[in-house]
């Protein structure tokens, strides 16, 4: 576990940095785990600060990048032939590279079992949605729609804080949580103007409190799903018990395909979830959501039966390859299986190619959020 001083430390840090830069909150983005060794540069300014846990302050100059690596003897680190001992927080004038990518504002390392390094990009959430947006829609679309992907990635953000407080960050930096990947070089200015002119608009529910602002790619056409239909053992919220949504029919992901050969899905069901011992006979849809997802299938074999979960096979075989489940069709025989089907990703929530057709018929922001978020408001946070 990461030393109780640290937390004191960083949580000092993080209220001074609000106070002197006002209106808006920190988040601790871990963007390496359990890694041993990453490389470290400047971008633009040369001149490296390094914080202690003692709050001692030193400087170093990087010309050139350096491999950052640690020494597990004494919980140090090594950084261009100085050791520094673990926790630090790390800046500088401009920004740093880490193994390429830009991060902005402050860097933490530590470990927690004093034989790995965790490496969390600590900013504020304005700042942070620069890297978000980019990477979760597609930048060429309508100014409104970046405006709804901002909107959303900040509640997202803020309804999700402490998701990974055991690891010792708020949110992880790929798709369990948000992809973010530092902030580009040549950053998009539509992205920073939907960014900025959204400062703190977040969707709350009827409570004020920041909604599970959940979206995904393109629902099909058919709606968006209830979230206690797809996932199980969730709570249900009255904003995610799904609309209708046929915005989304010139989605590239409105009809796809996948095929598998037998022996490679009896490999991939034998390490997620079951070894069939044989070739699979048939596999039947034995219950759907109500537009017409696949809830549960049957995988018919020379042996047996069982069943499954269309969410655990997807996880099984791929969420790129069985898109959603919306599953039309599966064909069978001897050598192949195709599965048939519509729209991408779980169906809960927003459809981002909806929103952005709706947004084509000079539908606001705002409408578009209350059309897919249902018995919610947007509220200015800060």
């Amino acid at each position: 576990m990461l030393n109780k001083k640290f937390f004191l430390f960083t949580i000092f840090l993080n209220l001074l940095y609000v106070k002197i830069f006002c209106d808006t909150y920190l988040v601790r983005v871990g963007i390496l785990k359990d890694v041993k060794s990453f490389e470290l540069s400047t971008y633009k300014k040369q001149l490296v600060i390094v914080k202690s846990l003692s709050g001692k302050i030193s400087t170093l100059k990087l010309k050139d990048k350096t491999e950052v690596y640690l020494s597990e003897e004494n919980n140090k680190i090594k950084i261009s032939n100085r050791y520094y001992t673990l926790p630090v927080k790390i800046s500088s004038e401009g920004k740093l590279k880490i193994n390429g990518n830009i991060y902005p504002q402050e860097i933490e390392i530590f470990s927690q079992d004093k034989k790995t390094l965790t490496v969390v990009n600590v900013l504020d959430i304005e700042t942070y949605l620069y890297g978000v947006v980019p990477y979760e829609v597609d930048t060429s679309w309508n100014d409104e729609m970046l405006k709804v992907q901002a909107i959303i990635a900040r509640t997202y953000t803020l309804a999700n804080f402490g998701r990974h407080k055991n690891d010792g960050y708020d949110l992880c930096s790929n798709v369990h949580c948000q992809v973010y990947k530092g902030i580009n070089e040549k950053m998009f200015t539509k992205v920073k103007e939907a960014v900025d002119s959204t400062r703190g608009l977040v969707i709350v529910d009827d409570k004020d409190n920041p909604i599970q602002a959940y979206y995904h790619a393109a629902c099909g056409a058919d709606g968006t799903e209830n979230v206690v239909d797809i996932w199980q053992g969730v709570k249900s919220f009255n904003y995610l018990s799904g609309v209708k949504c046929d915005y989304c029919k010139d989605s590239p992901y409105y009809n796809w395909r996948y095929q598998i050969s037998q022996e490679e899905i009896i490999k991939r069901l034998k390490i997620y979830l079951v070894d069939l011992k044989g070739r699979i006979k048939n596999i039947k849809i034995i219950s759907t959501t109500k537009t017409k997802r696949a809830r549960e299938l049957e995988f018919v074999t020379y042996n047996f039966n069982f069943k499954i979960k269309a969410e655990d096979l997807r996880k099984s075989l791929g969420y790129n390859n069985i898109k959603s489940t919306k599953i039309i069709k599966i064909e069978v025989n001897n050598e192949y299986i195709t599965f048939y089907g519509r729209g991408w990703g779980h169906a809960v929530g927003l459809c981002q190619w909806g929103a952005n057709n709706m947004s084509k018929k000079d539908y606001k922001f705002d409408k578009i959020i209350k059309h897919y978020y249902p018995h919610t408001k947007i509220k200015k946070f800060y």
